[in-house]
């Protein structure tokens, strides 16, 4: 699926928040990388432009603007320790929960 110039946010008044760039794919069974870390200079990866909340918040997926910036997706989710995530495992796809970190890797 084709993600570029679709958008995340945390702010559903402000559905643009962070654009993702050209070429910006998620395979089927695939993942994608972006640091929520407000550092769009950094690399190598896809750095958005703002940072979640560890206390908890809701991240949304936003269509292309020639779609209108219809919801794609949305997740919500509680407080986070230190080094912790919020996502699907591997074995366990249909539930969200906290899990371990694994950046450029499947979700244990």
């Amino acid at each position: 699926m084709s993600l570029a110039d679709c958008y995340l946010t945390d702010d559903p008044a402000q559905p643009q928040q962070w654009r993702f760039p050209p070429g910006a794919l998620l395979e089927p069974e695939g993942y994608l990388l972006v640091w929520l870390d407000e550092d769009t200079a950094d690399s190598p990866g896809l750095h958005a432009n703002f940072k979640l909340n560890r206390d908890g918040e809701t991240l949304w997926l936003v269509d292309r603007d020639d779609r209108f910036n219809a919801l794609l997706d949305a997740v919500t989710f509680g407080p986070l320790a230190r080094d912790q995530a919020w996502g699907r495992s591997a074995s366990q796809s249909e539930t969200f929960r906290i899990l371990p970190p694994s950046p450029g890797m499947a979700n244990p």
